[in-house]
């Protein structure tokens, strides 16, 4: 089974400064409301005065300051799809380690590819990572219990994270406003909630639940559950094709992976893979599949349009997580007890590379430029980045 936390103490990581309530337009801005009769002069000192007495009440006020970066919405624009992308590289390169805190197990880069969220599981944060200078800016606390997943909108305007404590009695989809890092609703799902993801046009996040054998399907305009889908035992990672019409879910003690209608939240097929499926991801142009077999060192390739594995291909010890280049030419794969991210190739199904990363590599998160990506390493806490991608 897969190494979901390390034991030991969380290291705190201090919080960015406190941010005054009116730069963020909370409130509004000191200054306005001065006479215009007021000579130029007095109006400035008038300004710096209350701006300095406003800066003194908010630090003095015992509120919580936001632990996230506050880009404004612009920050995060153009849409993804309007980046332009790199060609990814058969061979990535190491290039730097960022420590992070304990317990990194998964990440996520939000869609502007200014920052990104990494789960610290055991610390019950989220840390966040400037990835323009890979350099952690502070950390968001998680109310209840572990970050175990993070998916963005695809406005990046909001996080939503999966959430359990070790007794799961706490089972729960936070959700994040990334501008201010406030955490601003909490969704009860079914028990362990696992690599939740949200739909391409953002109205729909669905949550699989691992011990519940079960899908949560939460509205994101309103954050209430209107559904919950049946599945195989233990689902545990899932996808979405590119249009939105199917859902795809790795079942992993099942050992199968099942095909979803979304329009109906229905199961409309399965397909046996290799044993222990732990995570999956879908080809943007193709019908291709590909999902990590964790206990069975293999990743299976299924045409989803046959609904058929077409292809198994080896690889290093216990393959946890896929995750696709910006592109869509390779797959990179986290094998957490070999130490190393392999490179699959989309069209040959050959593993073109194998690069050595940290102690206990569990997530591989690509920017959407496709010019880096980063891998936690659970067991030594931190992110190790890695070239992947060229101008071209």
């Amino acid at each position: 089974m897969k190494r979901f936390e390390r034991d030991g103490p969380p290291r705190a990581l201090a919080p960015p400064p406190r941010i005054p309530a009116w730069v963020d337009g909370s409130a509004a801005q000191p200054g306005r409301n001065l006479t215009r009769t007021l000579i130029a002069v007095i109006v400035v000192l008038a300004v710096v005065a209350v701006v300095g007495f406003t800066v003194v009440l908010t630090r003095g006020s015992g509120a919580p300051a936001p632990a996230a970066p506050a880009p404004e919405p612009a920050d995060e624009l153009p849409p993804p799809a309007h980046l332009p992308v790199a060609a990814a590289v058969a061979v990535p390169t190491a290039v730097t380690t960022v420590p992070v805190g304990p317990t990194p197990g998964y990440m996520e880069v939000a869609p502007g590819g200014r920052f990104a969220y990494v789960a610290n599981r055991t610390a019950n944060v989220l840390t966040v990572l400037d990835t323009t200078r890979n350099a952690v800016t502070g950390t968001i606390p998680v109310p209840d219990g572990g970050p175990q997943f993070v998916a963005f909108s695809p406005d990046g305007a909001r996080a939503y994270v999966s959430i359990s404590d070790p007794a799961f009695t706490v089972n729960e989809m936070g959700v994040v406003d990334t501008r201010t890092g406030a955490f601003v609703a909490r969704v009860p799902t079914g028990k362990r909630p696992f690599a939740l993801i949200v739909s391409p046009d953002g109205s729909r996040v669905y949550v699989p639940n691992h011990d519940s054998s079960s899908i949560t399907v939460v509205d994101a305009a309103t954050n209430a559950v209107t559904g919950t889908i049946p599945v195989a035992p233990n689902p545990h990672w899932l996808d979405v094709s590119p249009d939105g019409t199917r859902l795809y879910a790795a079942d992993h003690e099942s050992n199968l992976l099942s095909i979803i209608d979304t329009g109906t939240d229905a199961v409309v097929g399965t397909v046996p893979v290799g044993r222990s499926p732990h995570s999956l991801v879908r080809q943007r142009t193709t019908p291709l599949l590909f999902d990590a077999d964790y206990d069975a060192d293999t990743v299976s390739v299924t045409d989803v349009g046959i609904g058929k594995v077409v292809a198994t291909v080896p690889t290093a010890h216990h393959p946890q997580d896929l995750t696709l280049s910006a592109d869509g030419r390779y797959v990179y794969l986290a094998a957490v007890d070999a130490n190393v991210v392999q490179v699959l190739d989309t069209t040959t199904l050959q593993v073109t590379a194998t690069v050595p990363v940290g102690a206990g590599p569990t997530s591989v998160a690509v920017a959407p430029d496709g010019r880096q990506a980063y891998v936690t390493n659970l067991d030594d806490g931190t992110v190790t980045v890695l070239d992947v991608g060229r101008t071209p």
